[in-house]
């Protein structure tokens, strides 16, 4: 298995430069942590249980997290493409005035994508089960990342079912945000990169140039990338609905 991240722009602004220098907390099993916590209703991570679903959910980390190198395990705050013993990830967007609208909004984004698939997607950490925890703040440095944009451990036949991934405070808009969010999730599923930029795979360590204007697409019967940097020894297509269904639902 290999990692990847999509690397992207990063733009340095005040804003930036003010949330590199900002105290940090690591989220406990309640998800507190950060400048008060997510302005999220709390209700919609009740929503009833979707059909079918194994228990395993999406966490939804705004509120800043210690990780250490190792084995991936959301559990256990570790991620195996971190380039550190350790290193620590803001709250996003900690600071910025319109940081509760942009957590709403990626939330409600994500939830919307992955609303036919029988996944539940929370911003309060599970106590309990398996879930894949997707870590917004910071920059690339802050997080011993390699990359600078969005990174996750590519696993083909989803070993590790407590995956860690992590986006960057600079990709923008929201609507890339997510769209990154839903990529992060299946490469760790082991669905590696296409070359159809409307595609949720485009982009994963290869040259696709990723849409960014509306919703990425999981598609079925789709080819992978043969030229991609990382791939999945003897497969050459791909049905990325399938995956995220089996991976949430079997």
């Amino acid at each position: 298995m290999g990692w990847f991240v999509i690397a992207s722009l990063l733009v340095v602004t005040a804003c930036g430069a003010e949330l590199g220098g900002t105290g940090q907390a690591t989220p406990d099993a309640s998800g507190g942590g950060g400048d008060g916590g997510v302005n999220v209703d709390a209700a919609i991570d009740a929503l009833a249980v979707p059909t079918c679903a194994n228990g395993r959910v999406i966490y939804l980390n705004f509120d800043g997290v210690t990780l250490t190198q190792g084995t991936s395990d959301a559990t256990q705050n570790r991620a195996g493409w971190l380039q550190a013993a350790t290193a620590t990830a803001p709250a996003y967007r900690v600071g910025q005035m319109n940081r509760q609208a942009d957590i709403a909004q990626v939330t409600a984004g994500i939830r919307a994508q992955l609303a036919s698939f029988p996944i539940t997607v929370v911003t309060a950490r599970p106590a309990t089960g398996q879930y894949v925890m997707i870590v917004f703040g910071g920059t690339a440095a802050q997080v011993a990342s390699a990359f600078g944009g969005a990174v996750n451990r590519l696993d083909c036949g989803d070993v590790q079912r407590n995956d860690v991934a992590w986006i960057s405070d600079g990709v923008t808009p929201s609507q890339l945000v997510v769209n990154y969010a839903v990529g992060a999730i299946g490469f760790g599923l082991g669905l590696t990169a296409t070359t159809v930029p409307t595609d949720c795979m485009c982009g994963w360590d290869n040259q696709c140039t990723p849409v960014s204007t509306g919703p990425c697409t999981l598609t079925d019967n789709i080819p992978r990338d043969p030229a991609a940097n990382q791939l999945c020894a003897g497969l050459t297509t791909q049905s990325e609905t399938l995956a995220f269904t089996q991976a949430f639902c079997q």
